[in-house]
């Protein structure tokens, strides 16, 4: 499973400097395809969005004490602009 997410990573690698207000809607839309085209568990989908959009898994985990896609992208559109950036692996 760990070569198949590594396959879409790099398949649709952007080169996007931080996950900005305005990118919430490109990982909602991310989550939602992955969802709905390949056969990936939910912790695989929250894995690769986070991977893609340089976001901090962990960090990100601990705070919704799962790694549900559709949690993160509610927990990001609940954060400041400010604060996305806390969230970032993008220093």
């Amino acid at each position: 499973m760990t070569s198949q997410i590594t396959d879409l990573i790099i398949a649709y690698k952007t080169e996007i400097s931080s996950p900005e207000r305005d990118d919430i809607h490109l990982i909602e839309a991310r989550v939602w395809e992955l969802d709905q085209n390949i056969e990936l568990a939910n912790e695989d989908i929250f894995d690769a969005v986070c991977h893609e959009y340089h976001l901090n898994t962990e960090l990100i985990e601990k705070e919704l004490n799962c790694k549900c896609p559709f949690a993160l992208t509610g927990f990001l559109r609940e954060l400041e602009p400010t604060e996305i950036y806390d969230y970032s692996t993008l220093d």
